[in-house]
């Protein structure tokens, strides 16, 4: 079973935090997107800015003869500058309407405003670091699909990217992803803390226009949620994409129906042991792992390396040791990765 080991901080270790109301609030945010679990968090390094030394080549190594000199080499180290995002959302809430049903009522009602907030801002988490894209908008990061984006041969990180053939829009990827401190993780500004934060502002006037257009303020409850999140894929062969997984040939079946055991088995193979870390995971939507299911079954064998164990009282998907992770957080509208 994956387990994390690694002493840097992740959401789950939020989530048991002796301060019960960010503990509660990192809970929920868990609840909404199980992939927030995993992604292990660093303190940027340099304040506002992470800087990491990629090695890009290695020394040459040369054979040599008795009294004969051979060239000195190095290795090639190439530094990168790494940024986290910044996203936010704020609740308001009438002081009126915090009270219904009692003025007992006020923390509940407040706080089931709250997880609205909550799962809004995990989704928007865990999209920016699939999906994000600096292209896309200026103040996001890159998230694995803007790094592992092509199967061009002219860019290194096509040799982890292997599509499944499909075409048109309706397609999605698979992700297999190696976290650790010298592989991939996440980063957060100098001075702050990892995960969601949340700021109680208590009562205040809120600006606000009523029926007729005219403009007043009146008392109300008002809470704050912020994050900051950036990836930092310091050795890209500790992940592996499958893209171009197309749906509607899933469904119709047949030839043109992606393998998707096979293409799992390639991909868990384009992560070389020396960068495996036991902290591997498998990421697909719940479309795909219904289809994933149905194809094991379908297998001759052991299901073709497709597992069920128990963990923590529950049965749990495993593929070649890695435990498959549902997350909805994968699109089934991706464009053609080519």
């Amino acid at each position: 079973m994956a387990a994390l080991d690694s002493g840097l901080v992740t959401l789950l270790d939020v989530a048991k935090s002796k301060d019960k109301q960010i503990g509660k609030v990192a809970e929920v945010l868990l609840q909404s997107n199980p992939i927030l679990q995993h992604i292990p968090y660093m303190e940027m390094n340099e304040g506002t800015i992470h800087k990491e030394s990629l090695r890009s080549n290695l020394p040459t190594v040369y054979y040599r003869k008795a009294n004969q000199p051979i060239p000195a080499s190095k290795t090639q180290i190439e530094e990168r500058t790494f940024t986290a995002a910044h996203f936010e959302s704020k609740s308001q809430m009438d002081k009126m309407v915090a009270s219904r049903g009692g003025q007992d009522r006020v923390a509940f009602n407040r706080w089931n405003q709250s997880q609205g907030h909550i799962q809004a801002m995990a989704i928007e988490h865990a999209d920016l670091m699939i999906y994000g894209s600096p292209t896309d908008h200026a103040s996001k990061v890159a998230g694995f699909m803007d790094v592992y984006s092509t199967l061009s041969t002219s860019e290194p990180t096509s040799k982890q990217v292997i599509s499944a053939g499909g075409a048109g829009s309706d397609n999605t990827s698979i992700l297999f992803v190696d976290w650790s401190e010298n592989t991939i993780f996440g980063i957060y500004p100098k001075g702050t803390t990892a995960g969601l934060k949340r700021e109680d502002h208590g009562i205040v006037q809120i600006l606000g226009t009523d029926v007729n257009g005219r403009t007043g303020t009146y008392q109300g409850y008002e809470e704050q949620f912020e994050m900051d999140h950036g990836l930092v894929i310091k050795d890209y062969r500790a992940g592996a994409r499958i893209c171009n997984i197309d749906i509607s040939d899933l469904k119709a079946g047949g030839v043109s129906a992606a393998d998707l055991l096979k293409l799992m088995t390639r991909a868990h193979y384009r992560i070389p042991a020396a960068v495996k870390t036991g902290k591997g995971y498998v990421y697909m939507n719940s479309t795909i792992a219904s289809f994933l299911h149905e194809q094991a079954l379908e297998k001759v064998g052991a299901g073709g390396g497709l597992t069920f164990e128990n963990y923590q009282g529950q049965m749990v998907m495993m593929f070649l040791g890695r435990q498959v992770v549902v997350t909805d957080a994968l699109l089934n509208t991706e464009a053609v990765v080519s």
